[in-house]
């Protein structure tokens, strides 16, 4: 028996006002946000304001590994529900569509300048950092500057948990033995945001949360290798005297 429309609460309208605007086809490239390894990700404007939808695309193995990380960062954020900070997430369509609360904020990657409350700012970021662990997720890609916003009263807030991971009481000796891992990850990711790679400039106090473990400091070898076989930073040299000499 179907109820009537007059019934529906605001969260279940919104949902099927979703689910057309989904299925229709209408979420155009100009709605587009990015697009990455788990699909893409769309700004929707609706009755209930706005909210960014993680949409998992392709087809066959490809489309069923999107839709399984789509459904998997689901739970993550079933696990930081009430956690300031993070976006607010308001539910999983057709076990491929992630709706999320709209953050208006600023990449840390897109800032182009340092932000005024430099030290507030950090601090509130590793509290938040914090709140996430107590929720028993780790982030395990702060690295990546675009997963930090800044707002315009200069608030953090933490997106993107399409890498995290969860504690669980049945995860097991490795599942508590990653976590422990990825843990580390974020306060790494901290302390190289806070101080913008200058690791000589840490502090006493903020020391402790820097212990760079063998998994990344394998990583940034293979890194550096790569960048000399690609001759990256001669590129990005080149590139930055064309720009100059345009302006």
């Amino acid at each position: 028996m179907s109820r009537d429309s007059s019934a529906l609460t605001a969260h279940e309208v919104e949902n099927l006002e979703l689910l057309h605007w989904l299925r229709s086809g209408e979420h155009t490239a100009e709605a587009l946000i990015s697009s990455g390894y788990q699909g893409a990700a769309y700004l929707y404007e609706g009755t209930q304001g706005r909210r960014v939808i993680k949409v998992a695309t392709g087809s066959g193995i490809v489309g069923w590994v999107r839709r399984w990380m789509i459904r998997r960062e689901f739970v993550i954020y079933r696990h930081l529900a009430g956690v300031a900070g993070v976006p607010h997430c308001h539910g999983l369509l057709d076990e491929q569509f992630l709706v999320l609360e709209f953050v208006d904020g600023i990449p840390l990657s897109e800032l182009g300048r340092d932000i005024a409350s430099h030290n507030t700012f950090y601090a509130q970021l590793l509290q938040i950092i914090a709140n996430v662990h107590d929720a028993g997720v780790a982030h395990g890609d702060l690295k990546r500057r675009d997963n930090v916003l800044v707002t315009a009263n200069e608030q953090a807030c933490i997106i993107d948990f399409g890498t995290a991971v969860a504690l669980s009481d049945r995860g097991g000796w490795f599942n508590h033995q990653l976590f422990k891992l990825v843990r580390q990850f974020d306060h790494n990711a901290w302390i190289k945001l806070k101080y913008r790679g200058d690791y000589k400039s840490i502090t006493p106090n903020d020391r402790p949360y820097y212990r760079p473990t063998q998994l990344e400091n394998l990583l940034r070898i293979i890194r550096r290798g790569w960048r000399k076989i690609t001759f990256r930073q001669y590129r990005k040299a080149r590139r930055r005297a064309r720009e100059s000499e345009s302006s």
